[in-house]
């Protein structure tokens, strides 16, 4: 029953996302109606799957406010090819205090988080360093926040997070390239397919590492 309140705070959610992102008023956003619609349905349907995938735990906020970040994160970097500090930093801080809240009443793993969020991040920042400017340095900052909340849920779910994000990314930029939606010397914005490989994980993790590894056990 809680799905139902939570796709109406989710809609809701949707459109501060939108705000924030574009830096439009309600009332400007109404030229793009089907979009604020998209981005209010998504999030709403994100919103209200959570706790069909997750336990409805304390950790329960932490994920929401997870999914509301990333999704204006998401936004902005489809719109504007950029992944800004003022929402990033802000985003994570806050967070880390709700993830660390959850974790201190069900004695959550949030050292795993944690470490987890630090070792995405150095692996993306290995990463941008031999792309030589392929790759941009708000997808490194981002790869913090998606590593804590994917290895809080296991080591599995941040592996999973990793290889689902450049395998989607991979996948659709060959794509638009062999249908001439764009060409090699274009820019493609990585943070939606990073948002979208953690969102896989978190979701089926644990499945996909059981599928993957269960021939050779």
């Amino acid at each position: 029953m809680i799905s139902i309140p939570l796709f109406i705070v989710g809609a809701f959610a949707g459109l501060v996302a939108e705000v924030i992102a574009t830096g439009r008023s309600t009332g400007e956003l109404r030229e793009e109606p089907r979009r604020v619609v998209a981005v209010g349905l998504v999030t709403a349907l994100l919103f209200a799957g959570t706790p069909l995938v997750l336990e409805v735990d304390w950790t329960l906020p932490a994920y929401l406010w997870f999914i509301g970040v990333t999704v204006t994160l998401t936004l902005t970097d489809m719109d504007a090819k950029l992944i800004p500090n003022r929402i990033l930093f802000p985003g994570t801080i806050v967070g880390i205090l709700l993830l660390g809240m959850g974790a201190l009443v069900e004695d959550g793993p949030i050292v795993r988080g944690l470490l987890g969020g630090t070792i995405y991040f150095a692996l993306l920042f290995v990463v941008a360093l031999f792309a030589r400017g392929g790759f941009g340095f708000g997808d490194v900052k981002l790869a913090f926040l998606l590593g804590l909340f994917t290895a809080y849920q296991s080591w599995d779910t941040l592996i999973v997070a990793v290889f689902a994000a450049f395998l989607l990314g991979g996948l659709v930029s060959l794509v638009l390239i062999v249908f001439r939606l764009r060409d090699r010397k274009d820019s493609i914005p990585f943070g939606p397919y990073l948002v979208a490989g953690a969102y896989l994980a978190v979701a089926w993790g644990s499945t996909i590492a059981d599928w993957y590894l269960g021939p050779a056990a």
